[in-house]
């Protein structure tokens, strides 16, 4: 079973070339396992609440119970930095509009444009019935619990319940773990129908987004990362990137922060001389909560989905979007192609359809190895910028 976790990203790209190649020469025979990637789907939809609801609730008490200010100003500048990630992918994407030549719509969707509000979506925060809660999640609606059950219960002693919701967490998890080795199969469902359906030039829109992707990523650690350390550390593009490079080559090939972490907090220390009173807090922080990769990911894949499927978006909505994103982020489950799930939470919650997951778990590895660099880096600048901060206090 290990070795399978480690082969999982690469038999899930084998299978998303076989399912193109399915779709391509076996035409409409495709079509009797299209099952396969419905119930996969509608999986990942009711793993959703029990995620949502237990990283959530626990992150929050966790850190409410931690009385240190330098946990407050870390929060605080990751979610700066989370905003401006987002807002530069979603100019990014704007300016180059991948996918504007191709319709989805015209077949998945029933052509109407869906005009989203703040009022409308409030109407439809409460679930109809507990069922509704696991069937068609109402998310805002979870992280809103979640964040109260957790705020409210760190006023009390209740170590105990939440080390008992934390092993539920580690269950279910794991159970979400077992799920994503089955991504292979429903990737070849998926792909095979998609490309049945729409023909080769889908894949032609599968290459735009990774360079999209790419280019966000990079530009992100660029403007977002490295700027501010230039100019309130002093610190060069040049000697950031000979210092920093060396844990690039590890997030790239494990596409894991949590198990970058030990190396993320030797290089900090040893390489820019930052104490271990500041490193030990921000960086095991970041490693939960802060995640500009997720920034990219959520906002190119609503904003992709949304133009190709011809959904209009006002700027009310753009901001639930944005902090959705943030609340969702902290989220994330720690296990290889948990993006996917999380991808299709986002997706889930502003009513786009899921159609678009089956390719995005295929070409995920490619995108997962950018987007874990960019959270480590994300990190790292914010440990600089942190132990600056202090420094100029003591000063």
């Amino acid at each position: 079973m290990h070795k399978l976790k480690k082969k999982i990203s690469l038999i899930t790209l084998i299978c998303l070339i076989l399912g193109c190649l399915a779709g391509y020469f076996l035409d409409e025979k495709v079509t009797k396992i299209a099952f396969i990637g419905t119930y996969y789907i509608n999986v990942l939809k009711f793993m959703i609440t029990p995620v949502l609801f237990t990283s959530l609730s626990l992150t929050i008490y966790k850190t409410s119970k931690q009385k240190n200010f330098l946990i407050f100003k870390t929060v605080i500048l990751f979610i700066a930095m989370f905003v401006a990630t987002f807002l530069l992918t979603s100019i990014i994407v704007l300016i180059i509009k991948p996918g504007n030549n191709f319709d989805l719509g015209i077949i998945e969707y029933d052509g109407k444009t869906t005009e989203f509000n703040i009022l409308a979506i409030l109407k439809n925060l409460l679930p109809k019935n507990l069922k509704d809660i696991f069937i068609n999640p109402k998310v805002f609606f979870i992280i809103i619990v979640a964040l109260l059950f957790g705020k409210i219960a760190s006023y009390f002693n209740l170590d105990k319940l939440f080390s008992y919701i934390e092993k539920i967490k580690n269950i279910i998890f794991k159970i979400l773990e077992i799920i994503m080795y089955l991504t292979p199969i429903a990737t070849f469902s998926l792909m095979a129908n998609t490309v049945y359906k729409f023909g080769p030039a889908f894949l032609g829109i599968g290459v735009g987004y990774i360079l999209v992707a790419y280019l966000a990523s990079i530009l992100t650690i660029l403007i977002v990362m490295i700027l501010p350390v230039k100019i309130f550390c002093h610190i060069s593009f040049k000697e950031y990137i000979l210092k920093v490079y060396k844990i690039w080559a590890i997030t790239i090939s494990t596409c894991s922060s949590a198990s970058t972490l030990p190396f993320t907090i030797k290089l900090c220390n040893e390489e820019f001389d930052i104490p271990s009173s500041t490193t030990d807090v921000v960086v095991p922080l970041g490693c939960t909560i802060h995640m500009c990769g997720g920034a990219v990911s959520f906002a190119l894949l609503a904003l992709f989905c949304m133009r190709i499927y011809g959904i209009s978006i006002d700027v009310g909505t753009y901001l639930l979007m944005l902090i959705a994103a943030l609340l969702i982020n902290m989220a994330a489950p720690g296990i290889p192609n948990g993006g996917i799930v999380i991808g299709a939470t986002f997706l889930q919650m502003f009513g786009i359809p899921l159609n678009f997951i089956g390719f995005y778990s295929g070409i995920y590895k490619l995108l997962d190895m950018v987007y874990t660099t960019l959270n480590v880096t994300g990190d790292i600048s914010a440990n600089i910028l942190m132990n600056r901060l202090n420094e100029k206090k003591k000063d």
